[in-house]
């Protein structure tokens, strides 16, 4: 079985960097994720079974909002629901601490993403133009937003 751990420890920020790198374009800086593992009010959980990761998701909850801030399967552990696993996970704790809602960006060419938190009950909530790097220049954002009540 799969379990949900939260991590500390900034010597993970170069494995994470080059997790993401294999499956993003543009990933974080190995000096992002880091500040991430570092920061007091940002979590970095993964989702994983035995010693293989299967998602990684950060986030931070703020007052009653939980922001994600990324979120990425690996190439060998795609399409495999394990995107939807650690963000269930993630939802359902931030509700047990008081969060209302939960906000985050997708790109908006990201059509699998899209379908995956629309079946969550995310909805759209606003546009960011251009704020994505883009292998053609910049893409929108897709702002998306779940109640937790």
């Amino acid at each position: 079985m799969a379990e949900l751990r939260r991590l500390s420890d900034p010597a993970l920020a170069e494995a994470l960097h080059r997790l993401e790198s294999a499956v993003c374009a543009h990933p974080w800086a190995v000096t992002v994720y880091a500040q991430t593992l570092a920061s007091e009010s940002e979590r970095v959980q993964v989702l994983q079974q035995a010693e293989q990761w299967l998602a990684v998701l950060v986030s931070e909850q703020i007052l009653d909002e939980l922001h994600i801030h990324n979120i990425f399967v690996p190439l060998a552990a795609q399409r495999r629901g394990h995107a939807r696993a650690v963000l269930q996970a993630a939802l359902a704790a931030a509700k047990a601490a008081g969060a209302t809602r939960c906000l985050l960006e997708v790109r908006a060419g990201n059509a699998a993403a899209i379908g995956l938190y629309r079946a969550l009950g995310f909805v759209d909530c606003g546009v960011r133009k251009g704020y994505y790097r883009h292998e053609r220049g910049r893409e929108d954002a897709l702002l998306m937003e779940c109640p937790l009540s």
